[in-house]
């Protein structure tokens, strides 16, 4: 199990180093989400990779704290991306306001009132998870539809799907097989930010394409 710990570190940390690249080169607001989301994600995977080595009680508490609110933020996050990924897919006329990109943010809140009630924090985690995966699901549908390059991007959100049905509801996901989930997210994690790479590779070469043909 450590090993898998392991993997998630260096597969997300790679992951947040090559979302921050492409926000910087792209200066795109939709990665910024997701360089916040894969930030969190590596210092939750880092906090439980140490935790297996120590035995200090208050190492465990913060890591539990940091595991608990930085998933739900890197959720939080995630979901915001994916309005952002929305609202640019529109037409300039009917794009919804950049101020409602911002609402995924509030289940931060929403969090603080269920954090003390296990079953309902469950709950909410197995349905902020679901809901992200359905919406990423079905927007990379459409966009590999229209256009082939996403098809990796795509291919990362269906692992992400197996990893979620994996955990949530296999019974021995957390016993014999806990390691199974994580190297779908690992490989899903890797997919996906490869795909955003290929697509704005793509994108720069039709861009530069088009300014050719122009002159």
């Amino acid at each position: 199990m450590v090993w898998a710990t392991l993997l998630l570190v260096l597969i997300s940390g790679y992951v947040a180093f090559e979302l921050i690249k492409l926000r910087k080169t792209k200066g795109r607001l939709k990665y910024l989400g997701l360089t916040i989301a894969a930030i969190l994600l590596t210092l939750i995977q880092l906090s439980l990779f140490i935790n297996g080595f120590t035995e200090s009680e208050t190492f465990a508490n913060i890591t539990s704290f940091i595991t608990e609110w930085g998933h739900i933020t890197c959720l939080a996050f995630v979901l915001s991306s994916l309005a952002v990924f929305i609202r640019e897919s529109k037409p300039v006329f009917a794009q919804f306001p950049l101020l409602y990109t911002a609402l995924p943010l509030l289940i931060i809140v929403s969090y603080l009132l269920v954090k003390d009630t296990y079953a309902l924090k469950n709950w909410l985690l197995t349905i902020y998870q679901g809901g992200a995966i359905a919406v990423a699901l079905l927007m990379y549908s459409v966009y590999t539809y229209r256009r082939s390059e996403y098809l990796m991007i795509l291919l990362g959100v269906t692992l992400f799907l197996a990893a979620y049905l994996f955990f949530w509801f296999n019974p021995f996901a957390k016993a014999i097989e806990g390691w199974l989930w994580k190297i779908l997210v690992a490989a899903a994690l890797w997919l996906t930010v490869t795909g955003y790479e290929k697509t704005e590779a793509i994108a720069d070469q039709l861009n530069h394409s088009t300014q050719n043909t122009n002159f």
